[in-house]
């Protein structure tokens, strides 16, 4: 079997312990499918050259990934693609549908499928990874060869901001209907760090009712868990200070503080 042909899965992430874990987790449930980590997007593409059909795994966390998950796009249209995430927050959610991306796996689903373990999850259905590798393996039948691979986009802190905002828009226009507008104020309040207190009177509501709109809201969201501290930081809003990019990665701006057109990077059309 030829090496286009052969199933394959490129692993992403700079985080070596959990791109090992789901390596593990893959060749120990599918060991007919070829594996490689890569730990930058030029690593990516270069594993990519040598597997043209191979499906990715990106290990990130989408809320502080924006940069990668935007320039990524154009290497993985029409492709089979999953983010896992120790992190699946509304944040999280929102910058993955913004980009196009599935909804993340969370690493909690995989944890009783790791080679050795024997997890309760197992007995609420199938392995969450099942329908992606199934796509790779679809894929795999699909010959790629003679395509040009195409070309991350390049990044740039100009770039991350704007999309930054555009995300906190899409996370306002998705509210879930029981929420409303002054109760997302409220709660956005709340993650900047203002106490109960003072965002009581900010509004000019008890103190008790900013509590109820809070616990409120996170349950809508899907984040019951969630009280305070870094997760209600993190978990709700965008923030273009928690974004990361590959260790190494030339920011380049123009002389006007707008990417270039070498640098911009390509526009998103369709989902990945």
């Amino acid at each position: 079997m030829s090496r286009e042909t052969v199933p394959s899965v490129v692993i992403l992430g700079e985080d070596w312990t959990l791109t090992a874990a789901v390596r593990g987790l893959i060749s120990e449930r599918w060991p007919g499918v070829a594996t490689a980590e890569a730990g930058s997007p030029a690593g990516l593409s270069a594993w990519l050259e040598r597997y043209p059909a191979a499906g990715v795994l990106l290990c990130l966390r989408p809320h502080e990934s924006l940069p990668w998950l935007d320039s990524l796009s154009p290497l993985l249209w029409d492709r089979a693609v999953r983010v896992v995430s120790p992190t699946v927050w509304y944040s999280d959610r929102m910058v993955l549908g913004y980009l196009g991306y599935r909804r993340a796996v969370s690493t909690d689903t995989l944890t009783g499928w790791l080679p050795g373990r024997q997890g309760a999850g197992r007995c609420k259905g199938g392995h969450p990874l099942s329908g992606f590798m199934d796509e790779v393996v679809r894929g795999a039948e699909k010959r790629r060869g003679g395509k040009e691979l195409p070309v991350p986009g390049r990044m740039s802190r100009t770039r991350t901001a704007c999309l930054v905002r555009e995300v906190q828009k899409e996370s306002l226009r998705m509210l879930p209907a029981q929420v409303t507008a002054r109760q997302w104020f409220i709660l956005c309040r709340l993650t900047d760090g203002m106490k109960g207190g003072q965002v009581a009177a900010l509004t000019g509501l008890q103190e008790k009712t900013v509590s109820l709109y809070r616990r409120h809201v996170l349950c809508a969201l899907g984040m019951e868990e969630v009280k305070s501290g870094m997760p209600l930081y993190r978990g709700v809003m965008v923030r273009e200070s928690l974004q990361r990019y590959p260790s190494g990665a030339g920011l380049t701006e123009n002389r006007y503080g707008q990417p270039g057109r070498e640098e911009r990077m390509a526009d998103k059309e369709g989902e990945v």
